[in-house]
Parts: C-alpha cells; structure tokens; sequence
C-alpha cells in the first residue's frame, strides 16, 4: 500500500503519516515541493520511529534529500531526472518509483531501473480534475508483461482494491481515502484488510 496524502483534513501531515504507519501503510511518497531541508531534515527525525517499524519514505524527484537524508529512495515522473541517473545515484537498493500514463511507459521504467511504477488515474479524482479516468480495463493493459510492481492510483477507495487487484495491479495507493479520513489509522487498517483478504496473505 501506498499513501502521498496531499489532503489531511487540516492535521499536520507528519501526524496523519504517522498513524497512516501504525496502521499498515508501508510506503509514503512526500510530495511537498515548498519544504526547506530544514522541513525535510525534521520529518526524516519525525518519522525514524515508523521507518524503524517497517514504513518506507520516498522524496518526489528530490535525490538530493533523499540521499542526504537517507531516505529510502525516490518517486519520478515525466519531467524529474530519467530514471537510470536517479538508479545511479541513490544505489541498487534504493527505491526509484516512476508515475506512468500508460503501459509502454511503465516498461521503459521498468527497463531503465525503477523500482515500481505508479499508474494513473484510474477513477475520477478531485486532486486531477480535468484529467480522464482511465479504468480498470486500461490498467489490466497498462500491467501486462510488466517486471516490476504496479501500484493504482486515483479515485483508489478500500471497495475498489478487489477490482484493482483482479486487473492486475500488485497494490493501492490513496491521498484522501487515508489522508482525510476521519481516522486515518482505522481506514490504513480496511485498506490492509482488504488486501490481505484479496492477496490471502
């Protein structure tokens, strides 16, 4: 499972990522392109305690705070660093994850050393407004042949990780289906849950 919670319901963010970790959310993509490396160094400091108990923590395209920091990698697209220059600077056991829009993307991602590909968006999403839904049909599409883990993004509700699954996806990620959610702690659990339930792990 994945979570970039762009929309805490007014909580601070490290917060709401905290109790994102406690329940079950293994990787946080910190989308936060106003942050100072003072900001940057005190979330690494907030979130040692979840990183020590499992949760992984990406800058998007910030290599340079990712491998200051020693965060566990980095989140790409289109317009960031190629990937292959991300992959050669943090290291082989890095992270690299890449937004994809379609299927051959994916795979050059895939082919230049990312980590996992994040496909979007598949339902309609207030954070894109104006973008197409893309739908399941697509991302069962978009994930064919592909090497590497695929996680479904936008629109993302716990209802739907079956469907996303069954179309091929390897997980979910979710800003305001976790972020904003009343309890955020409690929705990470549904979403674990309904992957377990799906996965049988």
């Amino acid at each position: 499972m994945s979570d970039g919670p762009r929309s805490t319901g007014g909580r601070p963010l490290l917060d709401v990522i905290e109790a994102l970790a406690r329940g079950g959310v293994e990787l946080v993509v910190l989308r936060e392109p106003s942050w100072t490396f003072a900001e940057w160094t005190e979330a690494a400091r907030r979130l040692e305690p979840a990183r020590a108990r499992g949760l992984r923590v990406v800058a998007s395209r910030r290599l340079d705070v990712a491998h200051a920091l020693g965060l566990d990698g980095v989140h790409l697209g289109r317009e960031a660093v190629p990937v292959r220059e991300a992959r050669a600077f943090l290291g082989s056991d890095a992270l690299v994850g890449y937004s994809a829009h379609d299927g051959a993307e994916a795979r050059c991602a895939a082919a230049e050393g990312a980590s996992y590909v994040m496909l979007s968006p598949i339902y309609e999403t207030e954070s894109k407004p104006g973008s197409t839904a893309r739908g399941c049909a697509w991302l069962r599409m978009a994930c064919a042949d592909l090497p590497i883990p695929a996680l479904a993004l936008g629109g993302v509700t716990v209802e739907r990780v079956g469907e996303l699954l069954a179309a091929g996806a390897s997980g979910v990620a979710a800003a305001a289906a976790l972020g904003a959610a009343s309890d955020p702690e409690a929705a990470a659990r549904e979403f674990e849950r309904a992957l377990a339930d799906e996965t049988g792990r």
